[in-house]
């Protein structure tokens, strides 16, 4: 479905009936990163989206953090959502840090997966490098998301493959360079080191204790500095954790902070 927004026509999905959730993926991730979370969250009112820059949705003007946040915070408005549990991964929880930050009323809960406060240095290193020689076309995104791999997938995931003679596949990747080069840019100036000690919405934060494109140590930190707040470290995992190994804490999460009845 799509969303006459400011600025952008917004592809998003919108299953299930409950309480609103709504789930904001990564640099280069359309909606479809979250394909095996949406069934997870039966009795939830499961809302999936591409930001600017990804899958079905156009826009005009910029891709910057603040702006992809007001975007949601349009798509709600457009769906008559007053308040929802907010869920971002990677970059997906910085649009979500800054959802809680400017616009606290409109959270119901915040959980932010494989955060940080700011960009780190290697991985930005990393990705900078090799998402700007695919938009100058001297690689492919396919070739970018098979390095990808190893920045996202701890070593079990490969000694698993390995174990029964085979590799880790890597799906072709749709997404146009240049506006996945354009997201990665979106975070060099964004950074809430001094701002999440004022979020207000109860949060949880889950990170993998293998992740080495965001180490451990920056979610310790996002979770020590949030007041109202939850961290979770997942031993041998690493920066893309599947939905199933986490789903638990989450429902508990969104079950500890429902809505308050209706009065009508």
């Amino acid at each position: 479905m799509f969303a006459e927004l400011p600025d952008v026509r917004m592809y998003y999905e919108d299953e299930g009936s409950g309480e609103p959730v709504i789930l904001i993926a990564g640099v280069g991730a359309n909606h479809r990163f979250w394909k095996t979370m949406v069934p997870l969250l039966k009795g939830y009112r499961v809302i999936t989206l591409d930001n600017r820059g990804v899958g079905e949705t156009e826009y005009k003007g910029e891709i910057q953090i603040d702006i992809m946040a007001d975007d949601v915070i349009h798509l709600m408005d457009y769906l008559h959502i007053l308040k929802a549990h907010i869920v971002g991964w990677s970059m997906g929880s910085q649009i979500s840090q800054s959802l809680a930050i400017r616009h606290p009323k409109r959270l119901q809960s915040l959980t932010l997966v494989s955060s940080y406060q700011f960009r780190p240095h290697r991985s930005a290193y990393f990705m900078y490098q090799m998402t700007k020689a695919a938009a100058e076309g001297r690689c492919t995104m396919d070739e970018v998301n098979l390095l990808l791999n190893s920045f996202c997938f701890p070593e079990s995931a490969f000694a698993a493959y390995a174990k029964k003679g085979t590799i880790m596949p890597v799906p072709r990747h749709p997404e146009d360079p240049r506006e996945v080069y354009k997201q990665m840019t979106s975070m060099d100036n964004f950074d809430t080191t001094e701002r999440t000690k004022d979020i207000t919405a109860p949060s949880l934060v889950i990170h993998g204790g293998m992740d080495i494109m965001v180490e451990p140590l920056k979610g310790r930190a996002i979770g020590n500095s949030i007041p109202k707040c939850t961290y979770i470290e997942l031993p041998g995992e690493g920066h893309t954790i599947a939905p199933e190994l986490y789903i638990d804490a989450l429902k508990k999460h969104l079950r500890d902070n429902r809505m308050a009845p209706s009065k009508e």
